[in-house]
């Protein structure tokens, strides 16, 4: 009789937890409903994959991840290892800090509500034992589509950014997420009492931060290893 690889059981049951998590969330959620979300035609086949009988392959992983909402390596890092490789996607460093995110992030309900904070509650609220409560958010909107478990909603001060964003507009940020050159970060100085909302670019590896308003003073600052990249802006939360 021939063992089976030991990853077998490991993702099995990690998928399986997963699952159970999900499930203690909406008691309406069953081995029916992933499957129609992941395109099959039973449950037979979520089944096998929660028990180990049949070993997991990327485009099931893929599949469940995204009805399941998890990031793939979450349940099974050999998968998610081969994806990367196959579509060149690299592990992505954070400038000055030397944390590594990998390009996932687990996604969760696009209509759950989110809490709006300013810069300066943004750092309590990135920073957990700094005692940020419920209460402290300005309000709490819908995400508006696809955010990772520790988004919130940044509401926009001064004009540094302009005309991308205005002072009042409120941006998702998402800590969870990558960034690479171009993209809007979060981001804070060791020193500063607030986050500020700027724009990365890379440039003859150094990296730097960006205020996209012409007319503002010292528009361009080199992030040192005192300044520290808290999330990605996602998108702006328009009010209609």
């Amino acid at each position: 009789m021939t063992n089976k690889p030991t990853y077998i059981a490991e993702e099995a049951s990690r998928l399986k937890s997963i699952y159970r998590a999900r499930k203690a969330e909406d008691r309406s959620l069953n081995q029916e409903k992933v499957a129609e979300a992941c395109g099959w035609s039973g449950q037979s086949a979520v089944s096998q994959y929660m028990t180990g009988k049949i070993p997991l392959n990327l485009p099931a992983l893929l599949s469940l991840s995204r009805a399941l909402r998890f990031a793939p390596e979450s349940v099974s890092p050999r998968l998610a290892e081969t994806m990367m490789t196959a579509n060149n996607v690299p592990m992505i460093n954070s400038p000055g800090t030397g944390d590594w995110h990998r390009n996932t992030t687990d996604m969760g309900p696009a209509g759950r509500l989110l809490p709006v904070i300013g810069y300066v509650k943004a750092v309590a609220f990135l920073k957990a034992d700094k005692g940020f409560q419920a209460d402290d958010a300005e309000e709490w909107v819908e995400a508006g589509g696809p955010a990772g478990p520790r988004a919130f909603i940044l509401r926009v001060e001064g004009r540094s950014m302009e005309p991308d964003f205005k002072p009042g507009d409120k941006v998702v940020v998402d800590p969870d997420m990558p960034w690479k050159s171009g993209d809007f970060v979060v981001a804070k100085r060791t020193s500063d009492k607030a986050v500020s909302l700027k724009q990365l670019s890379e440039e003859g590896g150094e990296a730097y931060l960006y205020a996209t308003n012409p007319d503002w003073p010292d528009r361009v600052l080199r992030i040192t290893e005192e300044w520290h990249v808290y999330g990605r802006a996602r998108r702006k939360i328009v009010d209609l």
